[in-house]
């Protein structure tokens, strides 16, 4: 008896979805022409709409990854900073080079310059710079790959000035670097000149007192092992001083939390015990001990030499390696060599980017399948509604009239207000 009433709930339920679907069916062959011809005139008219829409073409060029710079100033660390107030770029302390060189792409320095060469503004129908910004960067896209290769992708109507303005950019790019460069070459070399003019005289003036106290005592003589330690402090300070150089020279341009600014003080701070550990065997030296032996239990004159000597090796080494600094930083000052390697040069595109015509009318056809066939089965319920039960449809046709009311009245006041005025 269980067994009879079960198979007959499912073959109700069966039956149920039967009609379920034979009413579905029923509806879309019902309405099967507003439907077909619906989708016929809509993607029709998708169509003829987008053969009136200007072709866009997109232009690509790709540049190898930079590469670090040196001598101190180089563009991939020294540009973190000098480019973050040109148009409020903010960028980490880990950035590669290649994410440096993507962010100057998108800054005003380099844009506004190409904006200008081919007359962007009037192509755009803007009046003020901030305007041609925005919508050069709406058709501007700059990506950094995996492997560090930057690509340049610029969008236009012309597609001869799509390439041309991909080019621009790089030699904006180029040239900017070229100038930074220039500049920070420029002030560090002034910077190091100053302090070899002051290393120069003090070098002059430690040798002069040196021979003036060899001339007086001429018997007072350096035994090897103190020339060695001597000439070894006199190397340690001499690269203590050259680092705290460089550092002032950075600083200039990065903020104290840098990377290479914290690399250098902790050189400073390791040359330093150094050294302490050769002037007295302790990190923490007093300045009246040398080699490990109090000033007070060496012989005068001897102490008096190994004073005089180690500055003297001291002022030789440092005006040795600033003269150095200073010879690199005037070849970086005149260098005039490309700082970006174009892989791929922006070349007129033979196809358009967009309007994807086949795209559109393609979606525009799903989306009129899929309204028409709600449209239909509304008015579907709309008619059973009428027929079965005509008291609802009735309160539904009062309320739509109330609508229509307030719509008529609402038209009719906004019309008073326009006459009157």
């Amino acid at each position: 008896m269980v067994e009879e009433k079960s198979n007959n709930s499912e073959s109700a339920s069966t039956e149920q979805e039967r009609i379920n679907l034979y009413n579905y069916l029923s509806v879309l062959v019902k309405y099967r022409r507003f439907i077909f011809f619906n989708f016929i005139l809509i993607c029709f008219v998708v169509a003829l709409f987008s053969l009136f829409l200007p072709n866009w073409y997109r232009s690509k060029t790709t540049l190898l990854p930079p590469e670090r710079g040196g001598l101190g100033v180089g563009l991939s660390s020294s540009l973190l900073g000098e480019f973050s107030s040109l148009s409020g770029l903010s960028l980490p302390m880990t950035a590669t080079p290649s994410d440096v060189f993507a962010a100057i792409l998108k800054s005003r320095a380099v844009v506004e310059p190409v904006i200008k060469e081919e007359n962007l503004l009037k192509v755009y129908g803007a009046r003020k710079m901030e305007d041609g910004l925005k919508e050069f960067f709406s058709h501007l896209q700059v990506k950094v790959e995996n492997e560090g290769i930057i690509s340049i992708e610029f969008e236009d109507r012309n597609r001869d000035r799509a390439a041309r303005v991909a080019n621009l950019l790089v030699e904006e790019l180029d040239l900017v670097n070229r100038m930074t460069s220039t500049s920070k070459a420029k002030n560090a070399r002034i910077f190091i000149e100053e302090r070899l003019s002051q290393t120069q005289i003090k070098l002059k003036a430690a040798e002069d007192s040196l021979k003036g106290f060899q001339e007086r005592n001429k018997a007072i003589v350096l035994d090897e092992q103190m020339k060695a330690t001597v000439q070894a402090a006199a190397e340690l300070k001499a690269e203590m001083t050259s680092a705290e150089i460089q550092m002032n020279v950075l600083g200039k341009n990065m903020s104290p939390d840098h990377p290479q600014i914290q690399q250098l003080r902790s050189r400073i701070n390791e040359i330093r015990k150094q050294l302490g550990l050769l002037e007295s065997g302790s990190a923490n030296a007093k300045e009246n001990k040398v080699l490990g032996v109090p000033f007070s239990q060496a012989p005068s004159l001897s102490l008096e030499l190994v004073r005089l000597t180690r500055e003297v090796k001291i002022q030789e080494k440092l005006f040795e390696l600033l003269t150095q600094q200073y010879e690199q930083y005037k070849i970086e000052e005149t260098k005039d060599t490309p700082t970006v390697q174009v892989l791929d040069k922006a070349s007129p595109p033979e196809t358009k980017y967009k309007p994807k015509r086949a795209v559109m009318v393609l979606i525009a056809g799903i989306v009129s399948l899929f309204l028409s066939v709600i449209f239909s089965f509304s008015l579907e319920y709309i008619e059973r509604t009428k027929r079965k039960q005509p008291e609802d449809y009735r309160k539904v046709e009062e309320m739509v009239s109330l609508v229509r009311k307030d719509l008529a009245g609402l038209k009719n006041m906004i019309s008073f207000k326009k006459n009157k005025g």
